[in-house]
């Protein structure tokens, strides 16, 4: 991952320099911002060649990440790979 945008106070973005061969050149935004007692997490990751079937596996796999991610901050256990939601043969 390159880094794009580092803001401490809420904000993350990267572009992809390696890995699966349809992720590189794409960018993966995280944008943290709090409301009450609640963090909000606006998360996209764009800027795919094309819309193949992998874009679809990758946005499921965000959601199961982002909830196991929400699990660990709550309760100190998430879902982590390998232990993660299978949800096809790409993992």
């Amino acid at each position: 991952m390159e880094i794009l945008e580092l803001d401490p106070v809420g904000r993350v973005r990267w572009r992809v320099t390696g890995g699966p061969a349809e992720w590189i050149g794409t960018e993966i935004d995280w944008n943290l911002s709090r409301r009450d007692a609640y963090t909000i997490v606006l998360f996209k990751h764009e800027g795919w060649r094309e819309p193949v079937e992998f874009v679809h596996h990758c946005s499921t796999k965000w959601a199961t990440f982002l909830m196991s991610l929400k699990d660990f901050v709550e309760t100190g256990h998430g879902r982590p790979a390998p232990d993660d939601v299978r949800i096809s043969d790409w993992h």
